[in-house]
């Protein structure tokens, strides 16, 4: 029993360092320690950095906003999300960026103009400033993700078709869809 425990105490202490390290590469050596912002973050008087709106969290099915007891920052759990199988993020971005890291089970995520990519336990993926995607669980497991979003609005665009889901497009189709109708919801 201590083995395991030894080991989940590393395993904890190497994910948070790899997340550290993740965030701050996206930050800049400015001497506030935020990053400038990307040619698709917004300001103030700007249009979104993409062609979502902000709202609270768009998902198909069950999300639920879990903060990891086990990776404590600054004393307290880490912000985290629970996803059942099969339920994933609508398409959105972040004006500042966002970094995703599975703490349990296995993940889906996609970038807009990519293939879906699967999720183990430490794997993570860092959406820039500005970048669209989504994120959710796989088909048959649940997911458990460390996250983080960096300061700025999240906007929100149209649900994560079964063909992104399922490796089948790459979220331009849906995409298309979604600015000629204004739809959110996909067909099913």
């Amino acid at each position: 029993m201590s083995f395991v425990v030894k080991n989940r105490w590393k395993t904890t202490y190497l994910l948070s360092l790899a997340a550290l390290f993740g965030l701050s590469l996206l930050l800049t050596s400015r001497s506030d320690g935020f990053a400038e912002p990307a040619a698709a973050a917004t300001l103030p008087d700007q249009e979104p950095a993409c062609p979502g709106e902000p709202m609270g969290v768009q998902a198909t099915g069950e999300y639920v906003n879990e903060p990891v007891p086990e990776v404590p920052i600054n004393g307290e759990p880490w912000g985290g999300a629970h996803w059942a199988p099969g339920h994933r993020s609508y398409w959105h971005c972040h004006s500042g960026g966002q970094i995703l890291m599975v703490w349990e089970g296995v993940g889906r995520v996609q970038r807009r103009g990519e293939r879906v990519q699967t999720l183990t336990r430490g794997s993570s993926m860092i959406a820039e400033s500005g970048e669209e995607h989504w994120h959710g669980a796989a088909p048959n497991t649940d997911a458990q993700y460390l996250q983080v979003s960096l300061p700025g609005t999240t906007y929100w665009m149209e649900e994560a078709a079964d063909p992104d889901y399922l490796g089948n497009d790459i979220g331009i189709n849906s995409r298309n869809e979604f600015l000629r109708t204004g739809v959110r919801e996909q067909s099913r």
